[in-house]
């Protein structure tokens, strides 16, 4: 389908099941259910299975809520705000993550622009990132799309990216430090990561 224009409505009905979850879960879920857009209504189901219901009615409302990303023309905002569900499912249903996880990092792979498939790989890795399981299988295509990339947005998800997956993935951080872009922010990223930049000495 074609996407939504974004209105204040949906702006507001995000804020409001965000609200309403706390106090009134039933009525914030009627709330999230009524906003047009689809990238809003899955912010919103996402916020009220984070704070309301049993394992299985959160799982029920995550599942709705990817469905609902689903409903997006564009690659890249699908991947990128499924990360809000699935940030929430991951801790009580680790193995449907990774089910949904396969299948949107797939659907990335089929982003043709670098940035955009490069963000939306980012905001799942980060989603994802207290479970090293899962963490794995974003990991691999993560890095493929910022090595493919350039500009200083890439430099962004670059010095993110180093952080994740220090741990998970060290063969892979020298390759993304290598590709950063040269300049006065990859110089203050190798400070704070303890490490000096070539030509630092130069005055």
């Amino acid at each position: 389908m074609a996407d939504l224009s974004i209105t204040r409505a949906d702006v507001r009905g995000r804020a409001l099941a965000a609200d309403l979850s706390h106090t009134d879960p039933r009525e914030a879920l009627k709330v999230a259910r009524a906003i047009p857009h689809p990238w809003y209504r899955c912010q919103a189901l996402s916020s009220v299975a984070e704070a309301w219901g049993t394992h299985t009615q959160k799982r029920e409302v995550l599942e709705e809520a990817l469905a609902v990303a689903g409903e997006q023309s564009e690659i890249n905002r699908i991947v990128t705000v499924s990360a809000w569900p699935l940030r929430v499912m991951v801790g009580f249903a680790p193995d449907d993550v990774a089910v949904h996880l396969r299948r949107l990092v797939t659907l990335a792979e089929q982003e043709p622009h670098s940035l955009r498939r490069a963000d939306g790989l980012s905001a799942l890795a980060f989603a994802v990132r207290q479970e090293s399981s899962l963490l794995a299988l974003v990991g691999p295509s993560l890095v493929g799309a910022l090595l493919s990339g350039r500009g200083w947005r890439i430099d962004r998800l670059i010095r993110d990216a180093v952080e994740l997956l220090s741990e998970s993935m060290p063969d892979v951080v020298e390759q993304l430090i290598e590709h950063h872009g040269e300049g006065r922010e990859k110089r203050a990223f190798l400070k704070s990561l303890g490490r000096v930049s070539r030509g630092a000495d130069v005055v």
